[in-house]
């Protein structure tokens, strides 16, 4: 951020209008809604009745500097960074509501056949492609999703991205995706056509009609279909820019159909969005005048600007809690209200091929977290409730994330969530607001994992104490107190004889300062759904398919194995080979869901004892709003949390008592 920059040169108050704060009968109403037929067909029309924003007619809020957006092509990215922004500005086929089903976006209405292997999409007839200033390019027919669907399976044109759904799920799609890596560079030349001619099962009927063939029974595919996988893209506007540029097209050069344009772009530092004078929903669903993201450094920064009404919410520190809730006479004292868990299932990437920064291996951590009980000591011993309570100091606990998909992703035919699955092969207890769930069974104690490590390791010249790498943002304060708790934890669980937590800095991106550089011992960082099933989350770890994305990109333990694994990595391997085999046993049922989601959780259960990746945290803030949170989209899948649709504000902000009125009501609505 320039030093001399300045949020708003405007009076903030100009353009607020005053309202009361809305009740949690509005919140109901707001929502939307998707029904289904006898026949098990769904229908996503959208209900006819407009929601209200309430208060404000513009939104200022904020994003963590260290999250800017990196693509502008929503087909060409993974980050949820760049999905956050671009969700107001392309739409898809499906978006959901509030309550996180499935409802119209581009496609009005949608059913599938009897086994659910043939899903069939009718597209509304008034979507239009404009540029960045609003004007008119084209026409948004079936044939921008054939298109947007070859460049996804295009492996010349998308580098994999965005390929593990339609690659699981559509027939042909994997052939297809094979054929293109043979082509090499002759890909380039390929169209729609080649595609629809090489059997892939998507059709075009008709200009307003899509169908999707999967290769099995796919009970969860309007989940699928909703996922960038299969958005739109103009044959044109890759013609114009050419393969390379449409890959990298900037903000300016990119055409939109969702309900935003981008008005002002300053990288780091701030973007707003307008109202796309031409979206299909301006009719049925709500939008504010403006609105602005301010890239912060801390959240320091972002109280005081909350403070001075420069925000219309924020999510607050510890320090910033204590202080707030120790001054009964603080204005904010009967303010503090607790976010919905945000979609995001966190864990600790370990990183199984550490470099130093010199380029060389640092074999002394690479043989530690091969070995079992070492990383076991992670699992078993790590007490995270003082760095939970960084984020949530009033109830840390609900912080606690002892899986690795995230809870509400997907329920069996008996309404049992999966996770619940999971916790039932691992023994675990309830959250009871004192104690660490997978702490329980030893009370933390790993004092005989610890022997067995460290008489394993030094076997095979391992030294100690072992050295673990974490990084955070140069001059960020918050990230700094929080790597101070979190060195703190390591010193007190695992002792400093045998596992010492050091911390680096990095200047402005950690993937290509770290991750890409191989420097980090594990990162911290946490993935979102992009459909309702568990293959999304355990697929990203398996060894040797070509898009798990973690283990490709941050454990780099599928580049271990390709380049052949050392002797002491033997083990580890057979662990990931066993872990891979259950995944794809479970992957291979599609005719019982509740079959398929017990022998996920075996694989699951698998890995957490195995600890090949370790569950961190979900993230439950405390903040300071004029925004209510539960008329947000809240879906555990796909990238539509952040479309600034059919919010209820308000020019008062939120009680605490209020807030606790809304979850309530909300609960009570998702139950009903």
């Amino acid at each position: 951020m320039n030093a001399n920059y300045e949020p708003h040169a405007f009076s903030r108050r100009s353009f607020l209008k005053g309202a009361g704060a809305v009740g949690a009968a509005g919140l109901l109403a707001a929502c939307g809604s998707s029904s289904s037929t006898a026949s098990g067909s769904t229908s996503g029309a959208a209900s006819g009745s407009t929601a209200t924003t309430g208060g404000l007619t513009e939104v200022y809020s904020y994003e963590s500097n260290v999250r800017e957006i990196e693509s502008w092509n929503v087909l060409y990215s993974q980050n949820a960074s760049d999905f956050n922004v671009l969700t107001n500005c392309v739409d898809g086929l499906l978006s959901a509501d509030c309550y996180g089903k499935p409802v119209a976006a581009i496609a009005e209405s949608w059913e599938h056949n009897e086994d659910a292997s043939v899903w069939t999409f009718h597209l509304r007839e008034d979507v239009d492609w404009c540029d960045v200033n609003g004007e008119v390019k084209g026409h948004i027919t079936s044939k921008d999703f054939l298109v947007g669907s070859e460049w996804v399976l295009n492996q010349f044109k998308n580098s994999a991205f965005n390929t593990s759904m339609p690659l699981q799920t559509i027939a042909g799609a994997e052939e297809y995706y094979e054929y293109t890596v043979e082509q090499g560079d002759a890909a380039a030349d390929l169209t729609y056509q080649d595609m629809l001619d090489h059997g892939v099962g998507i059709e075009a009927p008709d200009d307003y009609t899509l169908v999707f063939t999967c290769k099995n029974p796919c009970p969860y595919f309007d989940t699928v279909a909703g996922y960038v996988c299969f958005y739109p893209a103009s044959e044109e506007l890759i013609n114009e820019l050419g393969i390379e540029g449409f890959r990298a097209a900037t903000y300016a050069e990119m055409w939109y159909c969702g309900p935003y344009l981008i008005e002002e772009f300053v990288q780091s530092n701030t973007k707003s969005f307008i109202p796309n004078p031409n979206w299909y929903g301006a009719n049925d669903h709500s939008r504010f005048e403006r609105v602005v993201v301010t890239m912060l450094t801390d959240m320091v920064t972002g109280y005081q600007l909350y403070q001075n009404r420069e925000l219309d919410e924020i999510e607050l520190t510890e320090s910033t809690v204590t202080q707030i809730q120790n001054d009964s006479s603080n204005e904010f004292n009967n303010q503090l209200c607790e976010r919905q868990p945000k979609k995001y299932s966190y864990q600790f990437h370990f990183n199984y091929q550490r470099f130093n920064d010199d380029g060389t291996p640092d074999d002394n951590w690479n043989k530690a977290i091969a070995n079992t009980a070492f990383r076991q000591c992670f699992m078993q011993g790590l007490d995270l409730t003082r760095y939970y309570a960084r984020t949530n100091p009033i109830n840390p606990l609900k912080c606690e994330n002892d899986y690795y998909t995230m809870r509400g992703v997907c329920y069996n035919t008996q309404g049992v969530e999966y996770t619940s699955l999971v916790s039932k092969k691992m023994g675990y207890g309830e959250y009871d607001g004192e104690t660490m769930i997978r702490l329980r069974a030893n009370g933390g104690d790993i004092s005989a994992l610890k022997k067995q490590a460290m008489e394993e390791l030094s076997a095979i010249g391992v030294t100690f104490p072992v050295h673990c790498w974490n990084y955070i943002l140069s001059g960020n304060t918050s990230a700094q107190d929080s790597a101070a708790v979190m060195k703190q934890a390591f010193s007190d669980c695992f002792g400093d004889d045998f596992i010492v937590l050091d911390v680096g800095e990095y200047v402005s991106s950690v993937t290509k300062e770290v991750v890409n550089a191989h420097r980090h011992s594990y990162i911290q960082n946490g993935w979102g759904a992009d459909f309702g099933d568990p293959i999304n989350f355990l697929g990203q770890e398996t060894l040797t398919d070509a898009n798990a994305y973690y283990s490709w990109n941050y454990s780099y333990i599928a580049k271990v194995f390709e380049e052949g694994p050392a002797d002491w990595q033997a083990d580890l391997i057979a662990t990931y080979q066993e872990f891979e085999r259950l995944v794809h046993e479970a992957d291979a049922i599609v005719d019982d869901i509740d079959a398929r989601y017990e022998a996920f959780a075996t694989a699951e259960a698998y890995m957490l004892e195995n600890c090949l990746t370790m569950p961190a945290q979900y993230e439950v803030l405390l903040c300071l709003t004029h925004v209510n949170d539960y008329s947000k989209i809240n879906a555990m899948y796909g990238i539509c949390n952040y479309k600034y649709v059919d919010w209820e504000t308000s020019e008062e902000a939120y009680t605490t008592e209020q807030y606790e009125e809304l979850a309530a009501a909300y609960e009570a609505a998702m139950k009903a």
